[in-house]
């Protein structure tokens, strides 16, 4: 018995020694891998213990929340690039740029806008994030801030292979940019008529109003004079009985 309890003892050191020379696993360089291959469900685990190591590579939290989103876990996607823009050495306009990408992917197209807003604050070059955020305003029918953003894409980027379609697009919203400030302005136009013309038939209706005042005040001024009169009448007829 004693023999098999110092064996026992033995093996356990022997392990210990083995696997202390092992190297650790790099959860971020693994993550990395299996999210290139399309396995995000498998990367998720070893990118989040990575993110949560001092010294990690910055780009986790990029591959974390790439992750999330391919594996359908937007909140966690959206939650895992914020918390990125705290961590020193982070791609803040990139992890803000994701961000934007997941909510106008779930059609907020308002956050959206905010998220790459955040991402030119923290790069005014950033190209892509000037792009997306036209195509969010356009959702929301924002269009002269939408072609201000596809303008300034192109100045940033005259050789994208969009060009030409952007181009096409900005036109597109400039005509109807045109229609709507023409609609406004017939609008505007209609309403001014139409107060104009209420407030023509509200003097009318004073005017009348004095009118009528007037003729009843004539009226009664009559009536006391004629009732007067007759009070006289008949005290001189009464005179004349006696």
């Amino acid at each position: 018995m004693k023999k098999y309890c110092k064996t026992r003892a033995l093996a356990a050191v022997f392990l210990l020694f083995f696997l202390a020379g092992l190297p650790a696993i790099d959860y971020f360089a693994e993550g990395e891998r299996l999210f290139r291959q399309n396995r995000p469900e498998e990367a998720i685990p070893l990118l989040y213990q990575a993110s949560l190591q001092e010294g990690t590579d910055p780009r986790v939290f990029v591959f974390l929340g790439l992750s999330y989103q391919q594996a359908g876990k937007n909140a966690d996607a959206v939650s895992t690039f914020i918390r990125g823009t705290s961590v020193a050495g982070t791609n803040r306009k990139v992890l803000y740029f994701n961000a934007g990408n997941v909510y106008f992917s779930q059609e907020a197209y308002s956050e959206a806008v905010t998220m790459y807003t955040r991402s030119l604050e923290n790069d005014s070059a950033f190209a892509p994030a000037y792009l997306h955020r036209a195509n969010a305003r356009v959702k929301l029918e924002q269009f002269p801030r939408a072609v201000e953003d596809y303008r300034m894409y192109l100045t940033l980027d005259p050789a994208s292979w969009q060009s030409d379609s952007i181009r096409q697009l900005m036109a597109l919203l400039e005509g109807e940019i045109r229609t709507q400030e023409e609609r406004s302005l017939r609008e505007e136009a209609e309403r001014l008529a139409t107060e104009a013309e209420r407030k023509a038939e509200e003097e009318r209706y004073r005017r009348l109003m004095d009118e009528v005042s007037s003729s009843l005040q004539e009226i009664d001024q009559a009536s006391t004079l004629s009732a007067g009169s007759e009070s006289i009448q008949l005290y001189d007829e009464e005179g004349d009985l006696e």
